[in-house]
């Protein structure tokens, strides 16, 4: 039996009077790749981020149901979003580095967090930047910015500063959709190393690199869950007449 680390039950999500999410029952496994597909506006970015609560700061923003992470409700009022966004790290579509150095950018987190033993920050930051399989790239030239290196790049060093704070869970949301093939598989060859510490959703529009990457994967329609499971099993034999719709092109 696999454990959940993330659980829906219920989920609502009205951004206004647009009902984004329509009752979304998922139970996400704990150190799996998890894609969640489907066209365009069909509310799978907005799906993930109501695991970090983002949606929070979309006015207007009004969600109904729950979010369980590890068994505990993270919309109930106690809940310290800050804490939250630590424990479940987020990796944007838009590669955005800060402007600052190499170096800085990773040690952002920590330092926000608290940390200012320089040789634990040193640490840290190798460390991250080792796990992001970017160090070898970079080692020379940590107090550079972080503009100088390439968009691939960038985007690893990204991935490095979001688990330098050591998240539990990391969202992805099309972390490649702006990357070059060459690049991209080097995205693709990295999230399969890190789900061996970490739980990973990622949000793609392309179906080969769910079935590349992924150990399970959803499909999504018009803000509702339609099919969920076994990567292979959706790929192969889809239940629902929909997926097997969108999977074959018939519309997308």
């Amino acid at each position: 039996m696999v454990k959940p680390k993330i659980v829906t039950k219920e989920l609502n999500l009205w951004y206004g009077e647009n009902h984004a999410l329509k009752d979304i029952n998922i139970s996400i496994p704990e150190k799996a790749v998890t894609a969640i597909m489907g066209p365009s506006g069909c509310g799978k970015s907005t799906l993930l981020r109501c695991f970090n609560r983002l949606n929070d700061l979309v006015d207007g923003t009004r969600v109904k149901g729950e979010v369980l992470l590890d068994g505990e409700n993270i919309y109930k009022d106690s809940i310290d979003v800050f804490l939250l966004r630590r424990r479940v790290g987020m990796v944007f579509q838009r590669v955005n580095p800060f402007p600052k150095t190499i170096f800085e950018n990773v040690a952002y987190g920590l330092r926000i967090h608290g940390c200012k033993d320089g040789a634990k920050l040193e640490d840290r930051v190798r460390e991250s930047l080792m796990d992001a399989a970017i160090w070898d790239e970079v080692k020379a030239s940590l107090h550079k910015s972080a503009f100088d290196l390439s968009g691939g790049q960038q985007q690893r060093l990204c991935i490095a500063r979001a688990i330098a704070i050591e998240p539990e869970v990391i969202l992805f949301d099309e972390p490649c959709s702006a990357l070059d093939p060459i690049s991209t598989a080097k995205i693709e060859k990295l999230i399969e190393e890190l789900k061996q510490k970490f739980t990973i959703v990622i949000v793609t529009h392309n179906m080969q690199q769910a079935a590349r990457v992924s150990d399970y994967t959803a499909f999504m329609l018009l803000g509702e869950l339609v099919e969920f499971g076994k990567t292979e099993k959706i790929f192969t034999a889809p239940e629902d007449k929909r997926t097997e719709n969108y999977l074959t092109g018939k519309f997308g």
